[in-house]
């Protein structure tokens, strides 16, 4: 009869468990992914030009599926200890000296565990760091697919994948060996614990301090319990595998932000576009200055050129602008407000981006045009097109504007996706503008339109142009030089060209003579 209650407790039990666990840990898991990404999203510029991408989507796979992992193990962990309690209070009431015994063996194989989890812990993190190298190896070789080709490099990466995988194979067998170790030493105490159980019950039955019946429920018992111990060990080393692998997904919330929102923001929504940099310096590493004691004012309205060689600070002046970084003296406004006073989401929605290579999501024309805006319309994405002189080209592909344009906009040219960047800048209708021109050549007809797309949209907009090619800029209202991350010349380009030995007018004549593009 106790037997049949027993069984009778666990079945209804287990369901029930099952029930209550899942409607609880499957919103858990909503949450918590959703907090996680958005942590992600909210971190600084910085730390996603730093880290891999290959590793991070590793850490969140990883981590997705821990998580559920970790939910149905604790599930099944809660009904084995109910199980077990109950098992040992039956055990009791026939003898305790099997309760005792059955108890012992409990802690051994705990303690037994403990020493083994720590290690196989240390193993698979140690493997999670060589799989975070394979999987950026994989992940960065598919995103520069067309480089490896171009340079017909597909076998020294084959190479190179081999080499990383031949210490990837080490740490996993390392790991692997920790694993089944575990299972070896759980079973190996299982059956002791089952020999000595029997020899007890052996010499009971020999004394008389049991009948053949109790003999009988207790290897019922037995046979309930100790399959039972051996999956509560392996629940608890799962565990510890998911827990090294939910580890770097919780990491993740102990990257600093250092780029954070005012306590009480100030509004800047309805600005006329004036821009003062006043003493700004700025380095990304200590002691290697990118920008030195920046001082512009833009006019609201106005067309400014950054002009000067690769490295000279013009897009870092931007990123400031758009508060990627903090520079680490001197100040930025727009009219007249500290950048650092407004809400981050707040300041960057008064600029509209055109970036020097425009990237765009696996979506459709539509969808990537429309992006900026919480509500695009039909009406206002076929505006922004024939604004930025892409409708005409939309209009011959067969699903026009529900053309997808693959990863990161591949089906499309260089000059196709620089007008669509210009379509969904214009989206948001940006008080500010800023143009990083594409550094590669283009076909004379897709640069003709460019330019015309862009002064068009520009026109009583104050606009920041990051320029690589002088013959594109000499319609802006001003020009500002910049050489080693100083300011060494300003003016139209009629006064710039003017000046002899200038740094203005040598870039120009190296560049007409076709001796640098940028």
């Amino acid at each position: 009869g106790l037997f049949v209650l027993v069984v009778f407790i666990s079945s209804i039990l287990d369901p029930i468990t099952w029930w209550t666990f899942d409607k609880y840990i499957i919103a858990s898991m909503r949450d918590a992914r959703a907090f996680i990404f958005k942590y992600v999203q909210d971190l600084d510029f910085a730390f996603h030009t730093e880290k891999s991408t290959g590793a991070l989507i590793s850490a969140f796979k990883r981590g997705d599926s821990a998580f559920w992992s970790i939910s149905n193990e604790l599930q099944e962990i809660l009904l084995l200890v109910i199980n077990y309690v109950v098992l040992l209070i039956s055990f009791w009431f026939i003898s305790p000296r099997y309760a005792v015994a059955a108890f012992v063996f409990f802690v051994i194989n705990l303690l037994s565990m403990k020493f083994l989890v720590s290690l196989n812990i240390e193993k698979r993190t140690a493997f999670n760091e060589e799989e975070d190298r394979v999987s950026s190896h994989i992940t960065d070789n598919l995103i520069n697919y067309d480089t490896v080709k171009f340079f017909a490099k597909e076998e020294r990466e084959h190479v190179s994948l081999m080499e990383k995988f031949s210490v990837w194979e080490k740490a996993l067998w390392g790991y692997s060996y920790s694993w089944r170790t575990i299972e070896f030493v759980t079973t190996f105490n299982t059956i002791l614990g089952y020999v000595v159980m029997l020899s007890l019950m052996y010499f009971d039955i020999k004394a008389g301090r049991i009948t053949i019946g109790d003999f009988v429920v207790v290897i019922g018992f037995l046979n309930s319990y100790f399959p039972r111990l051996t999956r509560l060990l392996f629940r608890l080393r799962n565990i510890a595998k998911s827990y090294s692998d939910i580890e770097r997904y919780f990491d993740l919330l102990d990257e600093d932000i250092q780029i954070k929102d005012p306590i009480e923001p100030v509004d800047i929504k309805n600005i006329t576009g004036e821009v003062v940099f006043k003493d700004v310096t700025f380095a990304y590493n200590k002691g290697n200055a990118v920008l030195k004691n920046i001082n512009l004012t833009i006019k609201p309205g106005e067309s400014v050129a950054l002009v000067g060689r690769s490295g000279s600070g013009k897009t870092t002046m931007t990123k400031l602008l758009l508060r990627f970084f903090d520079p680490q003296k001197g100040t930025i406004s727009i009219d007249g407000i500290d950048i650092k006073e407004a809400k981050k989401a707040e300041l960057r929605s008064v600029m509209g981006v055109v970036p020097q290579e425009p990237i765009m999501f696996n979506n459709t024309i539509e969808y990537n045009i429309g992006y900026g805006d919480d509500a695009p319309t039909r009406k206002k994405v076929t505006a922004a097109a024939q604004l930025a002189h892409l409708h005409d080209f939309i209009m011959t592909l067969p699903k026009k504007y529900k053309t997808t344009v693959g990863e990161r906009g591949i089906k499309l040219s260089g000059g196709q996706k620089q007008r669509l960047a210009i379509a969904r800048m214009m989206m948001v209708n940006p008080q500010i503008i800023i143009f990083d021109e594409a550094t590669s050549h283009l076909d004379s007809e897709s640069e003709q339109l460019i330019q015309s797309a862009f002064w068009d949209i520009s026109k009583e907009k104050t606009t920041i142009i990051i320029a690589h090619r002088l013959s594109t800029i000499q319609r802006a209202d001003r020009i500002i030089v910049l050489d080693e991350g100083e300011i060494v010349e300003e003016g139209t380009h009629e006064e710039l060209i003017k000046k002899k030995h200038g740094h203005y007018q040598m870039l120009w004549k190296l560049q007409t003579e076709g001796l640098i593009d940028r």
